[in-house]
């Protein structure tokens, strides 16, 4: 095998997310036939898996070649992975998802054109998440069509799904406590269970989002006692009474309805934004004389609204869920500071009163960027979104640090090496106009713009040229040409 004294990009390797360490050798790797061991317990069901992969390929279990999955060190990250591809393969791992990670690269390259360049591979992410949002709830998505979408994201290293299962529109999961609230087009609680086994299965983490205490006009139109009284904010009526302790306990209790169907999950995404104009919070005379009442003269509605975000944090903590809200509403109080343990999810700064990132980085809390300029898409196009192209993805250079920008235009970036706090990046999902597109519209939509963030997401940017990326991306296909998806 020949090699190179530096990394570089080898034009032969096919493998999506692009591994950053790609030494080529001589020849190929084809087979008809082939074991797969492992040398640890823990990597036996990922080469059980990869024998049954190869087998969708039409190639069989034999003696012509081994691919043997090895434990031990490969890199910093749980998911990082060493390929060295001769007559036989080599993996080396630390972890299970590190072989799943590896065995895609092998699996992309056999689709693309059915052999596997000789070659010695490395790579790490340079972020620990890599995500998709899916709103659910103003549109259904079958239980069929979420499984689909979850073989497709863990296909290309994506490890994160949040599930939006409440909006103003509909409440799409099946609930034990309060059956009233469910839309009659859900997914079921069987289904539910079986769809959060599956994404473990996937090595992808489930994170729920059950917005509140705002964009639940549907869950309140069941329960109007529990609402914000009205004040003419188009928003009152979607908006839960945070001063009410009946409210606060009905949102505490629709959580635990809900994180039953989320067995394997360590996050949950609760919301937070938008539960009235934020613009006229000062203006609100019941959160405000709340506010002083219970948390100082200094207090606003953004201080009680922060006490509730809180309050719901450590319900979840006691549930063993790490809290994650949106940034919009969040460090704008004077009385209450926001828990240091929940993480922001970096969307927006479009209005000036919105904090700046680096408010938030001088906190030391966790970030996910949401970058809603090129990484929303919103059904519809409504709000004056356009849909993502994996060619604004790359006209912007976009990577893991690049956050929406200020008002003004200031950009608002953390260079790599990314700091620990930066925990990684979404692409979203939102239905605002469910009719807009059907969900296999939006599959084919996302496809090229989602393996765009996923690549550069993977790689804290890319090595590749658009015109490089695009070429790879189609070439190795879907999984569901081998799976038998629709």
């Amino acid at each position: 095998m020949t090699g190179h004294a530096h990394p570089q990009v080898d034009p032969g390797w096919f493998g999506l997310p692009r591994p950053a360490e790609v030494l080529p050798g001589s020849g190929r790797w084809q087979a008809s036939a082939v074991r797969v061991t492992a040398d640890d317990p823990q990597l036996t069901g990922e080469a059980a898996r990869f024998a049954r992969e190869l087998a969708d390929l039409g190639i069989g279990y034999g003696d012509e070649a081994t691919v043997r999955l090895v434990r031990g060190r490969a890199g910093v990250s749980s998911e990082s992975f060493f390929i060295d591809v001769d007559d036989d393969i080599t993996i080396v791992v630390a972890t299970a998802a590190g072989a799943f990670r590896a065995t895609r690269q092998l699996l992309h390259n056999l689709r693309a054109r059915r052999f596997v360049p000789r070659a010695r591979v490395r790579s790490s992410p340079s972020v620990p998440e890599r995500g998709l949002h899916l709103d659910a709830a103003r549109k259904h998505y079958p239980a069929e069509w979420i499984a689909h979408l979850l073989h497709t994201l863990a296909d290309v290293g994506i490890n994160a799904l949040q599930w939006h299962v409440s909006e103003n529109e509909g409440f799409r999961v099946g609930s034990a406590a309060f059956p009233e609230i469910v839309s009659p087009e859900h997914i079921s609680r069987t289904d539910a269970v079986r769809l959060a086994d599956l994404a473990a299965d996937l090595h992808i983490d489930l994170i729920p989002s059950l917005d509140m205490p705002g964009h639940l006009r549907h869950v309140l139109a069941q329960h109007p006692r529990l609402r914000l009284p009205p004040t003419g904010d188009p928003l009152d009526d979607a908006a839960l009474n945070i001063t009410d302790p009946a409210a606060v306990a009905f949102a505490l209790a629709l959580i635990d309805d809900v994180a039953a169907l989320f067995p394997h999950s360590r996050r949950w995404h609760l919301g937070g934004d938008e539960f009235i104009d934020l613009t006229r919070t000062h203006e609100h005379e019941l959160l405000r004389r709340t506010a002083h009442e219970r948390l100082g003269p200094s207090a606003s509605g953004f201080d009680l609204l922060t006490d509730f975000v809180n309050r719901v944090a450590a319900h979840l903590r006691g549930r063993g869920l790490a809290p994650r809200v949106w940034n919009d509403g969040m460090l704008r109080g004077e009385a209450v500071e926001l828990d240091a343990d929940v993480a922001l999810t970096w969307w927006t700064n479009w209005h000036p009163a919105m904090q700046p990132l680096q408010r938030a980085v001088r906190t030391g809390r966790e970030l996910v960027n949401f970058n809603d300029g090129l990484l929303y898409h919103v059904l519809g196009e409504k709000a004056g979104y356009r849909y993502p192209t994996a060619e604004r993805i790359w006209g912007a250079d976009w990577h893991p640090g690049l956050f929406p920008a200020l008002p003004d235009g200031t950009r608002q970036e953390l260079p790599a090496p990314y700091p620990a706090q930066l925990r990684g990046a979404f692409f979203s999902v939102w239905s605002d106009d469910p009719q807009a597109q059907t969900a296999h519209d939006v599959m084919r939509g996302i496809r090229r713009p989602l393996r765009a963030m996923a690549e550069r997401s993977w790689n804290g940017g890319s090595t590749l040229s658009l015109a490089e990326f695009t070429e790879l991306e189609e070439r190795i296909g879907t999984v569901a040409d081998t799976i038998g998806f629709p």
